[in-house]
């Protein structure tokens, strides 16, 4: 974490680099104990981003008969990039976040979904949507694929996701149209996890580059209209108490305008009657918090998402 302190600015472009290039040097220390968790690839839908890794618990984490908790992780990239597997040498990214929570019980899913300037809105929450619902429809096969034989049977599901991702699964659950409220992925989910969401759009503090919102959303009035906190205000009243239990994070040093984002989704929702816990990352920029898990370093808010998850199920 001594570098993520020397950063002095919080820029996503100025710190992304240095950032991965000082945990990849961590993770590969540990390379061989992220690797041995089991990992099984599957397609969930037509095309070669629709695809999902599954990480397997070892089976001496599992509690005798009792269902195995399942964490979705959905990546954030600017909804421009991403991938749920990164090339060399920093093949060890979201690989060593599926092995973090596996290795505490948790069956951890981490899908790849369509980026623009193919994935639209909603498009790319309709891929995650389509994740669940191929999950939820195949626990056998699932299952099936690791020598361990998790018991996936009514398993508890929780969705994480991070920046881009926390916009992708807030949307998703916060839009009728795409997840319908008596939907059996709604009445499966237990808890919610954003974290460094891009909730609140401004285009006079722009966060990625120019036009990327109005060719995701289609215009300006467009973003404005559908980004997660108009969601959060235009929702009905049932459909903010059908919402699971929200376990939301920020890092300490994420950029201003996405800082300011996060404490006001959190506002919001908790001025509908929703409760939030609301986390700060301590010691973390923007690109840091995922990278960290099995370095060794600065995974305290993972531990904190592992308890909370075992806390609910």
């Amino acid at each position: 974490m001594d570098v993520v302190a020397s950063l002095e600015q919080t820029d996503i472009p100025v710190v992304l680099q240095p950032t991965m290039d000082a945990f990849v040097k961590l993770l590969e220390k540990r390379r061989g104990e992220i690797e041995e968790i089991a990992c099984k690839t599957f397609r969930y839908g037509e095309t070669e981003r629709h695809k999902l890794d599954v990480y397997y618990p070892p089976a001496n984490t599992a509690s005798s008969g009792s269902a195995v908790p399942v964490l979705f992780f959905v990546y954030g990239g600017g909804f421009t990039s991403g991938d749920r597997k990164f090339q060399p040498p920093y093949d060890l990214g979201y690989t060593n976040v599926g092995a973090f929570f596996a290795k505490r019980g948790i069956l951890t899913v981490i899908p790849d979904y369509r980026l623009l300037p193919e994935g639209k809105f909603p498009q790319q929450a309709e891929d995650i949507r389509d994740v669940l619902a191929w999950f939820l429809s195949n626990t056998s096969q699932v299952a099936a694929a690791s020598p361990s034989a998790p018991n996936l049977t009514n398993s508890a599901v929780f969705v994480m996701g991070h920046s881009a991702g926390a916009n992708i699964i807030t949307t998703l659950y916060l839009l009728p149209s795409v997840l319908p409220l008596d939907s059996p992925i709604r009445a499966a989910t237990r808890g919610l996890i954003p974290q460094g969401g891009a909730y609140v759009f401004d285009f006079s503090r722009p966060i990625g580059p120019p036009g990327m919102l109005e060719t995701l959303y289609g215009s300006q009035e467009r973003t404005l209209e559908m980004m997660p906190i108009s969601l959060v205000t235009k929702a009905s009243d049932e459909l903010v108490q059908s919402l699971p239990d929200i376990l939301a994070f920020a890092s300490e040093r994420e950029p201003p305008v996405l800082r300011e984002g996060c404490d006001e989704f959190a506002k919001r929702l908790e001025g509908r009657g929703r409760q939030v816990r609301y986390e700060t990352m301590k010691g973390h920029n923007h690109i840091s918090p995922h990278w960290a898990l099995c370095s060794g370093e600065g995974e305290d808010w993972g531990i904190q998402v592992a308890e909370w998850i075992k806390s609910k199920v």
